[in-house]
């Protein structure tokens, strides 16, 4: 990564947590940095001197995302985008494709990021024969706003080298290829990445990102490089941690890393509950186990919550001097007390997403019948069970901005007002502890529980154009980014 500063110095009120457990502001103060760590905290004097910030700033620690598809992020931002502006319907979709397609020359693959069949009307996907007849010339690739399956046309299943639709009638919707799509349309080449990527990189640091999990689920050698160097070429000048598809990746995957990027473990997917209980699953888990590698399982709803929980208990132990850190448990979306007790008894993590309530709540208001409602996200049940619980933005599904997990924290609403259950609402304290020392937990950190301004910890931390104390974790702004003794970044 470069040369690292040897001295830094920061000046501003520490942003705390108050023995009522509410946010407050210390005294100003001074901070040197040297060699990438915090080297003394004094008392702010007017006879010293400051590189960054002033006593009336306000100094906050740097966040973590703990789960996010950074790849996926950076090759989202080079195709259309659905998100921001979603089409009302299938035929305003449709026209969408035409006009963003028109100048582009015939073969040309067409990206889409950001569909979801459910903000459309008509709440489906369109029919193989509508995608060829509105992109006839074109491979198109619609990627779901889960990141789980794509939409192709004719011509992209032909590029793909997939079977043509049952019918022009039939969904255009495909699903177990995410990986080989992604490779086809070169997703793991650097040059196309660089900017992007650097683009991505300089976006989270002036949200005041520090510390990135990458937990992609086909993460093998060749991601791990691509992210390594992006590392080094500080395109993302955030720490990075790789999940991999498998613990047979990990000789390869160190060598490659080289010290750039940390590995953190296994990520697996199942997409129902018989996955959870197959061979296959229960081999992939005890190779992690033989290995020393945490296990982070995707569990939205609570038959799979339920199933990686058993799936967990049958294997056996991890060796001896691996990780620290604890298994995990990515979203837990849905989850029933009965599955809170197990979770709590367990010992298992939760990564989960507050801000889906803010930015997907219209899909729940749909789709989840209102009895349910406090079960989604339930961050205080969670929380009191003894759960250990981080904050994380599921990049690119949504925003990486952590606003949207501050609100959805403390206030369960959604963009569109609807409340989903005022009783499983956290404070302020919590949801930015969420995404600092609780994540420092998760990833196994031996400090994590120290203060986090304390000579000796890492210098990552962040001069904040806003008081949150004042004005709520909804104001978070970043001025400057500090990761590891270097300015990151400036918000814009």
């Amino acid at each position: 990564m470069g040369d690292v500063p040897v001295r830094l110095v920061v000046a501003g009120r520490p942003l705390l947590r108050s023995c009522g457990g509410a946010l407050t502001l210390g005294e100003p103060v001074r901070v040197c940095t040297e060699a990438g760590r915090i080297a003394s905290v004094a008392d702010w004097a007017r006879d010293g001197h400051e590189d960054l910030g002033h006593p009336d700033a306000v100094l906050a620690p740097a966040l973590s995302d703990s789960h996010a598809h950074l790849v996926a992020a950076a090759s989202a931002r080079t195709a259309l985008d659905l998100a921001q502006d979603a089409p009302r319907d299938v035929a305003t979709l449709l026209s969408r494709l035409r006009e963003y397609t028109v100048t582009r020359p015939p073969g040309e693959w067409v990206r889409v990021r950001g569909y979801d069949e459910h903000a459309l009307r008509e709440h489906r996907h369109p029919t193989a024969g509508e995608l060829d007849e509105a992109v006839p010339q074109n491979p198109v690739r619609l990627r779901h706003a889960t990141l789980h399956g794509s939409l192709l046309n004719g011509l992209g299943r032909r590029r793909a080298g997939l079977p043509a639709a049952a019918g022009s009638d039939a969904p255009a919707l495909v699903v177990g290829h995410e990986e080989a799509l992604g490779l086809l349309r070169g997703d793991r080449d650097a040059a196309s990445l660089r900017l992007p990527l650097a683009e991505l990189g300089a976006e989270l640091a002036a949200a005041g990102i520090a510390s990135i999990d990458d937990i992609t689920a086909s993460n093998d050698a060749d991601r791990v490089r691509l992210l390594a160097d992006a590392v080094e070429q500080r395109w993302l000048p955030q720490r990075v941690r790789v999940w991999l598809r498998d613990a047979g990746e990990e000789i390869a995957a160190r060598d490659v890393a080289a010290g750039r990027v940390e590995i953190a473990g296994v990520k697996l997917l199942p997409t129902t509950e018989d996955a959870t209980r197959t061979g296959a699953f229960h081999a992939a888990i005890c190779r992690a186990r033989a290995a020393g590698l945490a296990i982070a399982i995707h569990a939205v709803e609570p038959d799979v919550i339920g199933g990686a929980l058993d799936a967990l208990a049958a294997a056996p132990p991890r060796r001896l001097g691996g990780s620290r850190a604890p298994d995990r448990l990515e979203h837990c979306s849905l989850c029933p007390p009965h599955l809170v007790e197990r979770l709590a008894t367990a010992g298992v993590a939760v990564v989960t997403q507050p801000g889906f309530l803010v930015a997907r709540g219209r899909k729940y208001e749909r789709e989840v019948e209102e009895p349910l409602w406090p079960w989604l996200y339930p961050l205080r049940s969670l929380r009191d069970a003894g759960v250990l619980v981080a904050g994380s933005s599921d990049a690119p599904v949504i925003s990486p901005d952590p606003r949207l997990g501050f609100v959805g924290a403390t206030t369960r609403r959604s963009a569109e007002g609807v409340s989903f259950g005022e009783d499983e609402v956290v404070s302020e304290a919590v949801a930015l502890e969420m995404c600092t020392s609780a994540a420092a937990r998760v990833r196994g950190d031996a400090d994590a529980d120290l203060p986090w301004l304390r000579a000796g910890s890492a210098a990552d931390l962040v001069v904040l154009e806003t008081d949150p104390v004042k004005d709520g974790l909804a104001s978070w702004r970043a001025a400057e980014t500090v990761i590891g003794g270097r300015r990151a970044g400036l918000a814009s």
